[in-house]
């Protein structure tokens, strides 16, 4: 008996401990075809703490405000569907909303875009998900003028939740890239 409540008591402390969050971060790579060719090219890495920019303003719920350029600015999360890494027709004009709000940002400013995950999938699966998200919206800044070289992504998966309630509604929440603005 006592051997049972020890291992009971070791389950769940392994149960309630959870994992830290991971970080990956990837740059100028083309986005995988599949999941199997993506976790093979998801490299973890150490990233440094960056400093968010001190024109951040206030986080919303679906985006964040920021003083860009002397004039307060909202730069909209871009949302996907399930298992989803394409742009809608409604999150395309969102991404090119984005990007022109963003065209001002001033040079020796990073974009970061994060892609993040809802909680269905493995977490291989989910980075690299998320990945492919952080890509699709740094292309669409690419294309509409955006340098290159001032847009970097990485993939949260499904660390970083937005909500953590356990409904279809939370979860849509959760499936998002996020814009930050970088020192």
């Amino acid at each position: 008996m006592k051997k049972l409540s020890i291992y009971a008591f070791l389950v769940a402390a392994v149960l309630f401990t959870g994992c830290s969050q991971k970080e990956v971060e990837v740059t100028n790579e083309p986005a995988p075809q599949n999941s199997e060719s993506a976790l093979n090219n998801v490299e973890e890495t150490n990233v440094q703490q960056e400093v968010v920019n001190d024109e951040l303003l206030e986080k919303a719920d679906n985006g964040y405000y920021y003083t860009i350029n002397g004039e307060k600015v909202f730069i909209e999360n871009i949302y996907f569907a399930f298992d989803k890494y394409d742009l809608s027709s409604d999150m395309k004009e969102v991404a090119k909303a984005n990007a022109s709000k963003l065209a001002a940002v001033q040079a020796g400013t990073t974009i970061k875009v994060e892609g993040n995950c809802d909680e269905w999938g493995t977490d291989e699966y989910n980075y690299a998900l998320g990945l492919k998200r952080a890509k699709v919206v740094k292309d669409f800044l690419v294309m509409d003028g955006i340098s290159e070289s001032a847009v970097t992504v990485v993939s949260f998966g499904e660390s970083n939740p937005a909500c953590t309630e356990k409904n279809s509604a939370c979860w849509q929440k959760n499936r998002r890239s996020e814009h930050k603005l970088v020192k």
